[in-house]
């Protein structure tokens, strides 16, 4: 008898300001920038000939996050969306079918200062020997520990033709925002006014189908009291 397992989806999660939000929707698009523009350098440390045909996004793969919450949503404004590996995947194919564009959709890989500068170089002499994109690509997907908060997935796109690229520092990845995200999570430090706001545009402007809810990470819990007579006092 053969026996069929599920294979459970990878959870994919990624928070931002509520206009960023709001521009999939209305434009139905994801947006890859060159890593460029990203404020740590070492997203640049092999300069290649081919940096410029690189576009990328980054995602989360924890579910709860006080770090996300406060870097991307610093006025109480952010909203998480979720979606899948699989989906994201799916989308990343269909643009790559349609414009021959290469793509890699994986984890990112942490390592201490040290141990990166080794597997830069390693990977910068390599390349020097034989070029390989694929190889290239593999310094995306390693950062410093410093950044290991970050728990992060990332997309990234290659574009072989450089006149599709045009000199631009991003480009738009075409998606059905209300199949790809699955649930929209609102600040947990949200005001109640805002969370209705916002509910009402998900549901009535925008008509996203999903669940709309504010995260309970600080949510206070229910707490536990001891009883007590007598006083224990001893050293710390």
């Amino acid at each position: 008898m053969e026996v069929m397992l599920s294979i459970k989806p990878t959870m994919l999660y990624r928070t931002m300001d509520f206009s960023r939000f709001v521009q999939i929707f209305e434009n139905e698009e994801l947006y890859f920038v060159n890593p460029s523009v990203w404020d740590d350098p070492y997203e640049e440390r092999i300069k290649h000939s081919k940096n410029h045909a690189l576009f990328a996004q980054c995602w989360c793969q924890l579910g709860i996050s006080d770090a996300m919450w406060r870097i991307y949503s610093q006025n109480g404004m952010g909203v998480r969306i979720s979606t899948t590996k699989e989906k994201l995947e799916s989308a990343l194919k269909s643009l790559a079918k349609e414009k021959n564009y290469k793509y890699r959709v994986r984890k990112v890989v942490y390592k201490s200062q040290k141990k990166f500068e080794i597997e830069a170089a390693k990977i910068a002499k390599e390349l020097s020997q034989d070029f390989n994109i694929h190889r290239a690509v593999d310094m995306l997907y390693l950062k410093r520990d410093a950044f290991r908060h970050e728990s992060e997935w990332r997309a990234t796109l290659f574009f072989p033709n450089e006149k599709d690229i045009g000199g631009a520092k991003a480009i738009k990845l075409p998606i059905d925002p209300h199949s790809f995200i699955d649930r929209i999570l609102l600040d947990p430090r949200a005001p109640d006014e805002l969370v209705d706001a916002f509910k009402f545009y998900f549901k009535n402007k925008v008509k996203f189908r999903g669940e709309v809810v504010r995260s309970q990470l600080y949510k206070a819990p229910r707490q536990l009291k001891v009883e007590y007579d007598d006083i224990s006092i001893e050293d710390l």
